[in-house]
């Protein structure tokens, strides 16, 4: 009877626990202080315009402090990593038009033909080139609708820079992911789109 008892008990206890709600911890108001959302954020037009700045400088900053140690992304090294670098690399490397005679990584591959899908200078740019959408989406969300005819202009802008980097994947992947404002963040795997359809997707933007 006892052990009935101690059993019901801790059966209750367990259901109990598994009803509690964290709602309160999951709102990002809530955490105090040292947490910034958009409302935070985003208050004047100075403060869009430095969101912006943002989108534009992930084509040729790293990081958030120069030269290196805050990176955007981890693996390759900063110097290595930077947007238009990468792009170069892809685009000219791989031709006779251009030579790097170091052997840092796997550079050479680009001359020998020989790269593979996991090289670290290839997943780095297709890394890149969704870094710069996604923030682009995040952007796009905040100033969707706004009445600012500045903020519009900002809007316009991201939607290019995102539309420029979507170009990119399609030249240097084909058939990327494809994520947009609508995708909220949080876990999910992002479909993978053709060619054709986000070449009209980008001439539709």
């Amino acid at each position: 009877m006892k052990n009935r008892i101690t059993n019901s008990l801790m059966v209750g206890l367990a259901i109990a626990g598994l009803l509690t709600s964290c709602v309160g911890d999951l709102n990002p108001t809530s955490l105090g202080g040292n947490t910034k959302t958009a409302a935070d954020i985003y208050k004047t037009t100075a403060d869009y315009e430095s969101g912006l700045a943002k989108l534009y400088a992930t084509f040729v900053l790293t990081g958030q402090q120069g030269p290196a140690g805050n990176p955007d992304l981890q693996g390759l090294d900063e110097g290595f990593s930077q947007y238009l670098r990468l792009y170069w690399n892809c685009q000219e490397l791989s031709t006779d038009e251009a030579v790097i005679a170091w052997n840092d990584q796997t550079i050479k591959d680009f001359h020998w033909q020989t790269w593979t899908p996991n090289d670290n200078f290839i997943s780095t740019m297709y890394a890149r080139i969704i870094y710069t959408v996604s923030l682009s989406n995040e952007y796009i969300r905040v100033t969707n609708g706004h009445s600012d005819a500045t903020i519009k202009q900002f809007n316009a802008e991201a939607r290019f820079l995102r539309a420029l980097s979507y170009w990119h994947a399609i030249d240097l992947f084909g058939n990327p992911t494809f994520i947009t404002e609508a995708n909220l963040p949080g876990a999910f795997f992002p479909e993978q789109t053709t060619r054709a359809n986000l070449f009209a997707y980008i001439d539709s933007e």
